[in-house]
Order: C-alpha cells, then sequence, then structure tokens
C-alpha cells in the first residue's frame, strides 16, 4: 500500500522537474569513443579535474584541447611514439567534440597518418594520435611544477 502511495506521488507531480535536469546537455557535441593507453586514462581523469579547478565545463574544455592540439600538428608529424612490444589496445574514453572539431579531428587524423607512413612506414593509430594531442596540450598549458609531481613518461618525443 505504501509503494502504490509513493508510486502515485512520483507518477503524478503537480510540478514539471525535467527543467532540473538537462538530460541532453550534449546535444551539440558528438560522442568520439577512443582507445587509449591507461596511463593516458589517468591523465584525463586529472585533466578531468583540471577543468572542474578552472571552472569550464567538461564538454568545452574538452573540446577546446582538441582544437588547440590539433592547430599544432598541422599535418607536420615530428613525434616518435614508443610502442609496447605486445599488442595494447587499450581502455574506451569518450570525447565530446563540436561537429567542426570532430571533423577536424577526422581530416587530420587521416592526413597525419599517411604522413607518418610515408615517414617512418609505421601505423599511426587513432589511440596514439590522440596521446599526442593530449601530450601536445599537457606540456604547453599545464604548470611544470605540476607535471613534474607526475613523474609521467609520455611516451612520445619530439624529433628535432
Amino acid at each position: 500500500m505504501i509503494l502504490l502511495s509513493v508510486n502515485s506521488i512520483v507518477n503524478n507531480q503537480e510540478e514539471d522537474n525535467s527543467l532540473m535536469v538537462n538530460r541532453r546537455r550534449d546535444k551539440d557535441y558528438i560522442r568520439k569513443v577512443i582507445r587509449i593507453s591507461q596511463k593516458y586514462i589517468v591523465l584525463c581523469d586529472f585533466l578531468d579535474f583540471y577543468a572542474g579547478y578552472k571552472e569550464i565545463n567538461k564538454f568545452d574544455f574538452y573540446n577546446n584541447l582538441f582544437n588547440y592540439s590539433l592547430r599544432k600538428i598541422s599535418s607536420d608529424l615530428g613525434y616518435k611514439f614508443k610502442k609496447p612490444a605486445a599488442s595494447v589496445y587499450g581502455i574506451t574514453r569518450s570525447f565530446f567534440l563540436n561537429k567542426k572539431t570532430y571533423d577536424l579531428l577526422n581530416t587530420t587524423y587521416n592526413k597525419s597518418q599517411q604522413l607518418y607512413k610515408s615517414l617512418y612506414d609505421d601505423y599511426l593509430s587513432l589511440g596514439n594520435f590522440t596521446e599526442l594531442i593530449l601530450y601536445i596540450y599537457i606540456n604547453d598549458n599545464i604548470d611544470k611544477k605540476i607535471l613534474n609531481l607526475f613523474k609521467f613518461d609520455f611516451g612520445i618525443k619530439k624529433i628535432i
């Protein structure tokens, strides 16, 4: 009897609470799921915290992060990746990007993949490319004192 009473209260609300919860906050973004290494998942967790600390919406933060790094790459791939000897699939991570950034990511990745193949005779996965995007942003925008606390090996080296 109590359950029926609670059910009738929940289902017959006098006021609409749907405005309180915006379930479509990501409606202007496209979800891009990418497999990245576990150590980069930890960095993404840090970046989630960092975005909150800076009071920036996480969707806007990652969208700006991708835009920043993709502009810096501009199809000039002067980076070498340390790849593990055994095949590692990584962990899936979702990034929400607006259409313009999503298209820029796909276009730049495709061009960079071809360039990387011709330069190094090696395959550049989308996961490695995303790790490069995170690496560029973190090295250029996060205080070196914070980075030194991590003592993190990015597995990416700039070729001079």
